[in-house]
């Protein structure tokens, strides 16, 4: 497996090909690895052993911006890059850098890299640490020496001492990875750091943690709350969040969302009671923290101020919002939806291309679909494999799919994944869902998706199966 080099430039196509033994495979899965951590993951079809694949480079350097909590921090689309070549049975990794100067860099892979999960984490989350190492090899048979990496956390504010440490062995393919808590008590909001060592090699990973609990007698305890947003529009939903500013135990929040009138009584310094909306109960988490979620009525009537109230055994807080209706240019667009139910075959194409509607001419937005399987049990011996155009087990169980689990982790719902050239956003279910279902969309919000033909097919036996699939279009500018 080799890249046609190993610095390229802004805008440039990294072109990957390959040879592996025949050893019955159909295709290879490849995954690409950014400087920021996150990863996109692909595949190319074999022709008698043969494989190549492509990517372009970033057109332009971007400084990617990363909030938590109005915090935030910066990373950048240069630097290296990792592409993770695997069959069932063998994998590799290759290396390359992008630059804003190919001509007079160089690629040097350091022996070790490590990152975070994400570059900032509340206290009390867990710190997940990833990495990989270049694995030493020794003897004439290539056998890879058991070494540990060792991993070390420490704050970067003096005194430096190692908060927590950890050693882990590498996977065959060289990668590792460690968990850490982040207790509120011990992690004050700052910078800290990762060390990573392996066979006498250290490469250093900062990451930062917010805090806003505070420890002492001085500071009184008061509660922190926050919406997501300062105004919304009808049919949103308002995220309110908050907690105590100091550890403490509470019982529970009371929380009303009430809309404003003008006409509500006041009563200066007499009290007219706490709340003016129904009262939602709320258990607090065990740092005492709580979220609430409000559907605002998707209507012309709901437009206006609104006012949260939020009541504690130690204090009661409030918020405004406001709800407005979205203008001309905010209004969503028309969306046309093509049906096809309870189809039995156990193989269909489905075209995603332009149509003409009346006199509108529509692009494919979404492709979903959905499988039921009786009778009900025999879910797990019967799925959905989703093949592209040219070849690529976009879903499926096997080896070579792009997306073989569900897509549903913490904080995230869709995969990430390259086919031909284009980067997509993949939802499924996963293979056990009593209702098998997947959805295939452009990762960016302004594009359709390509002009093929998807082969959706039914991997089954005698069971009796029922697919239903649609294709979401909008209209093009």
């Amino acid at each position: 497996v080799f890249l046609d080099k190993e610095v390229y430039g802004l805008g440039e196509k990294v072109t990957l090909s390959g040879l592996i033994p025949a050893i019955g495979e159909s295709a290879v899965s490849i995954s690409l690895t950014k400087p920021d951590g996150s990863i996109i993951n692909s595949g190319a079809t074999l022709d008698n052993q043969r494989f190549s694949w492509s990517w372009m480079t970033p057109i332009v350097e971007s400084q990617t911006p990363l909030k938590l909590d109005d915090r935030s921090l910066a990373t950048t689309n240069l630097g290296i890059y990792k592409i993770h070549v695997t069959t069932s049975s063998v994998g590799t990794d290759l290396f390359f850098k992008v630059s804003k100067d190919p001509a007079n860099d160089t690629l040097i892979v350091p022996p070790i890299t490590v990152i975070t999960e994400k570059p900032i984490y509340n206290a009390g989350e867990e710190l997940k640490v990833l990495g990989s190492v270049i694995s030493k090899e020794q003897g004439d048979e290539g056998l890879v020496v058991a070494e540990r990496v060792h991993l070390t956390i420490i704050s970067e504010k003096a005194p430096t001492k190692p908060i927590h440490q950890a050693s882990v062995y590498p996977d065959q393919g060289g990668q590792f990875k460690s968990t850490f808590e982040l207790p509120i008590t011990i992690f004050s909001e700052g910078q800290y750091k990762v060390k990573a060592v392996y066979l006498k090699k250290q490469m250093d990973y900062s990451f930062g943690v917010v805090n806003d609990f505070t420890f002492g007698l001085d500071e009184p305890v008061t509660l922190l709350i926050s919406s997501d947003k300062s105004q919304y529009n009808p049919g949103d939903v308002v995220f309110v969040t908050g907690k105590p500013n100091k550890l403490i135990y509470l019982e529970e929040y009371n929380v009303s969302v009430f809309k404003k009138t003008g006409s509500e009584i006041t009563c200066g310094s007499f009290i007219c009671g706490t709340h003016e909306g129904p009262v939602t109960t709320i258990r607090p988490s065990p740092n005492g923290s709580f979220s609430y979620q409000f559907i605002i009525p998707d209507s012309i009537s709901s437009e206006g101020k609104y006012e949260v109230t939020v009541e504690s055994d130690f204090e009661t807080k409030k918020l405004v919002f406001d709800v407005v209706l979205p203008s001309e240019e905010e209004k969503p667009l028309r969306t046309i939806i093509e049906k096809v139910n309870s189809l039995p075959d156990t193989s269909v194409s489905v075209d995603t291309k332009q149509k003409q509607f009346d006199d509108l001419e529509a692009g494919p937005r979404v492709l979903m679909g959905s499988l039921v399987i009786s009778p009900r049990g025999e879910e797990p011996n019967a799925n959905l494999r989703i093949i592209s155009e040219s070849g690529v087990c976009v879903i499926g169980q096997e080896g070579g799919c792009l997306v073989q689990e569900s897509t549903r982790k913490p904080g995230e719902i869709y995969d990430i994944v390259e086919i031909d050239g284009v980067s997509l956003k993949v939802r499924y279910s996963g293979p056990d869902a009593r209702v098998e279902k997947f959805s295939i969309l452009p990762e960016s919000s302004s594009s359709m998706l390509p002009d093929t033909v998807w082969d959706i097919q039914v991997v089954k036996g005698d069971q009796t199966s029922r697919l239903y699939y649609k294709i979401n279009y909008s209209p093009l500018e």
